[in-house]
C-alpha cells in the first residue's frame, strides 16, 4: 500500500480510491481503467442523477474529457485534476 507524503499525494489517491470504489469490476486496478472503462462508468451514473440539472452533469462530463490525456490512457496516469473531476462526478 502506498504512503501518501504530502496533501496532494493523500488526495490524489483519495480520488483513485473513490473511482476504484465506484467501478464495479472486480479486477480494475488504475493499470487496467482507461478512458473507455471511466466512460462506461460515468455513462452509468449520469441517469442516476434524476434531481440533477442535466446541464450541470454535461459540464461535468465535458470537465472530465477535457482533462484526459489521450497520450496516457491509464486511470493513474492523469492529472491531479482529471482525477478530481472524475471522483467528484462519481461522489455527487
Amino acid at each position: 500500500m502506498a504512503t501518501a507524503k504530502t496533501r496532494a499525494q493523500l488526495r490524489r489517491l483519495n480520488d483513485l480510491s473513490s473511482i476504484l470504489r465506484a467501478n464495479t469490476s472486480p479486477a480494475s486496478s488504475p493499470r487496467t481503467l482507461g478512458l473507455q472503462e471511466i466512460a462506461a462508468l460515468c455513462a452509468k451514473r449520469a441517469p442516476a442523477r434524476v434531481g440533477r440539472d442535466f446541464h450541470a452533469v454535461r459540464d461535468e462530463l465535458l470537465a472530465i474529457a477535457c482533462e484526459w490525456d489521450l497520450a496516457c490512457d491509464r486511470l493513474e496516469d492523469q492529472s491531479d485534476v482529471c482525477l478530481d473531476a472524475i471522483a467528484t462526478f462519481l461522489r455527487r
